[in-house]
């Protein structure tokens, strides 16, 4: 709905908050979800013995990728936020990595359950927590430096940095895997809160964790226009909404949707510092 050019005028104060979503704006899988799962269930495989190993490379990558995505929405369901206040994340999880693995074997269900406990722990305890499953998004990390260069150009920088994020309790070590942990002062997950955006209430929070009045002005980056920037331009007073995402995925969110919501639209995080005046040898606004 809004680029640069029109939101130009905010630029006239620093925001005293900035904050990212994480998933599809700071990083992104390192492959498809089924080729990870298959990955770890190949490896349990060769533990086994050959004929393992050839039952789990018969595996579907794209029937696990399916998989997933209906075990992920049933767990969603029925336990939100990654099972805020039920159980812990590594519960959650179990289930719909089994739900995934048995799903997409089919017949060979009773041949493949054997490997699904170490395919889990390589998963949850590796992979989805190290540069094994992730990759930063392009831009992310000089665009992370170049803010943190422009908030040390104050001895007292009033710019706070932080993350809001649905996710679980493993993303501080996620975060500090990938090498982008210093850069914040703040991690609010939805698991941490039993909140997730777009939900006013997990804004509301890291405004208080930031110790940022209510009101002034606050900065949300993040990927999905209905949790990122419709929950930021929600939010109340002071929040503002960068969308985050290339002309080919904004071109999938519906001109009605993009109505809806004041926001600001960039194809990538490399032009991020340079609106905030944090790009090299800029100053202080």
């Amino acid at each position: 709905m809004r680029r640069a050019a029109a939101l130009s005028c905010l630029l006239t104060s620093r925001p005293s908050l900035i904050t990212f979503d994480c998933t599809g704006t700071l990083f992104q899988p390192s492959a498809p979800v089924g080729a990870l799962y298959k990955r770890a269930v190949v490896a349990e495989g060769w533990k086994v013995g050959l004929a393992a190993a050839a039952i789990a490379e018969a595996l579907d990558e794209e029937m696990l990728c399916n998989a997933f995505a209906s075990a992920y929405a049933a767990a969603d369901a029925a336990r939100p936020c990654f099972g805020a206040g039920m159980c812990t994340s590594e519960e959650w999880w179990r289930p719909v990595v089994h739900s995934t693995i048995i799903n997409a074997a089919h017949g060979s269900a009773s041949e493949v359950q054997p490997l699904i406990a170490g395919a889990f722990d390589t998963l949850f305890r590796e992979t989805f927590v190290s540069q094994s499953g992730w990759a930063l998004c392009p831009h992310a990390r000089e665009a992370l430096e170049a803010i943190t260069e422009w908030r040390r150009q104050d001895s007292e920088p009033d710019v706070m940095l932080g993350v809001i994020s649905n996710w679980d309790d493993r993303l501080p070590l996620l975060l500090r895997r990938l090498g982008i942990a210093h850069h914040f002062d703040m991690i609010v997950t939805s698991h941490e809160l039993g909140i997730e955006k777009p939900s006013a209430g997990i804004f509301d929070r890291a405004r208080a964790l930031a110790g940022v009045a209510t009101g002034a002005r606050c900065v949300h980056v993040g990927d999905s226009f209905k949790r990122d920037v419709v929950g930021a331009a929600t939010a109340g007073k002071g929040w503002e909404a960068v969308h985050v995402c290339s002309e080919e995925e904004r071109a999938r969110v519906s001109p009605e949707l993009l109505m809806t919501a004041e926001h600001l639209h960039f194809e990538s995080l490399a032009t991020l510092p340079e609106w905030l005046g944090a790009s090299a040898g800029a100053g202080r606004n």
